[in-house]
């Protein structure tokens, strides 16, 4: 029998042109549609949208189960539920998705340090699991209010060390702050605009093609100080380099 002619959605299956059925597709959705720089971004994506499909009904948030990318107090990168696990103070990474959300972490040297205590799309919701989270904890009442909830850039990464042909890379979640938000944004658009050219990043590359280095920094304002991430491009992203052929990953 001849093959159905399909149109593509963005849900992976397809649209039978003659028929107008909803075919699902029986290719892998990475082997077929990642080619080159949209690799990463391909296996994100299979990813999460993997993980809320098997957990259909579960209300799980892939933001909450996900793996954290944190920087200790001496500027490391490490696992944030487990610092034994240390990239040093600079990474390279491919950011291949992210999205902003309206956050709140546990204060530093509170009872919640390092807790995730508010992660919604929208603001509304994110003030409403706040009033909930105090409801059932009122000691914590007297250390956030809603002033406390941002709008910060959550970015799902992954270390091009931990890419290779056999193994499924690892995956990490990160949380920017706000001011590093905007600095992700901005270095975003730069390498949009080509400033990075003679980095090897022409213009009009989105930034999920980029091999990025994270290097922690510290930041001061007034008496302030925290430690913030700058942005730097190595290069342009291509599987192959890392012994890599997006048509062969089945």
């Amino acid at each position: 029998m001849a093959e159905k002619e399909m149109q593509a959605t963005e849900n992976g299956t397809g649209v039978d042109t003659n028929t107008g059925e909803i075919v699902e597709k029986k290719t892998n959705a990475v082997a077929t549609q990642a080619t080159g720089s949209s690799y990463i971004t391909m296996i994100l994506e299979e990813t999460k949208r993997g993980f809320i499909e098997a957990n259909a009904g579960m209300d799980l948030d892939f933001v909450r189960m996900g793996d954290w990318l944190t920087i200790d107090s001496k500027g490391n990168f490490v696992e944030k539920d487990d610092d034994t696990v240390k990239y040093g103070d600079s990474i390279d990474v491919v950011v291949g998705y992210g999205e902003q959300r309206y956050s709140l972490w546990g204060h530093e040297g509170s009872p919640e340090e390092g807790q995730l205590i508010v992660a919604e799309p929208k603001r509304d919701d994110a003030l409403a699991a706040l009033g909930e989270y105090l409801a059932q904890n009122p000691e914590a009442a007297e250390r956030y209010s809603e002033e406390d909830v941002k709008l910060r850039y959550m970015a799902y990464v992954v270390p091009v060390a931990t890419l290779t042909p056999d193994d499924f890379p690892k995956i990490y979640l990160m949380s920017f702050s706000q001011t590093d938000s905007f600095g992700w944004g901005r270095y975003a658009m730069n390498c949009f605009q080509g400033k990075y050219k003679n980095a090897g990043v022409p213009s009009r590359t989105a930034v999920n093609k980029v091999v990025t280095r994270l290097t922690t920094a510290e930041r001061k304002q007034e008496s302030r100080k925290w430690i913030g991430i700058d942005f730097t491009p190595v290069g342009l992203f291509d599987p192959k380099d890392f012994g890599i052929n997006p048509e062969e990953q089945q």
